[in-house]
């Protein structure tokens, strides 16, 4: 498996929530885990459910989602 490895951020934390992370999937849409997770070494992306197969981290930013590199 071919996994995206940039990752992007919601800066969650700036608006009192928990910050998430955000990849491309290798098949097809976004995958997401808590910052916190995977500051403690978590591995385990979760399928972003909200998006469908179709999304990528250029459409969610393009239709509005905030979204960082989490190098930047």
């Amino acid at each position: 498996m071919a996994y995206d490895t940039e990752i992007y951020h919601d800066n969650g934390a700036a608006f009192g929530r928990r910050t998430r992370f955000f990849r491309n999937a290798d098949i097809g849409g976004v995958e997401w885990m808590y910052g916190v997770d995977y500051a403690n070494g978590d591995r385990g992306w979760m399928l972003y459910m909200a998006t469908g197969f179709h999304e990528t981290i250029a459409s969610l930013k393009a239709s509005g989602m905030f979204l960082s590199r989490l190098d930047n």
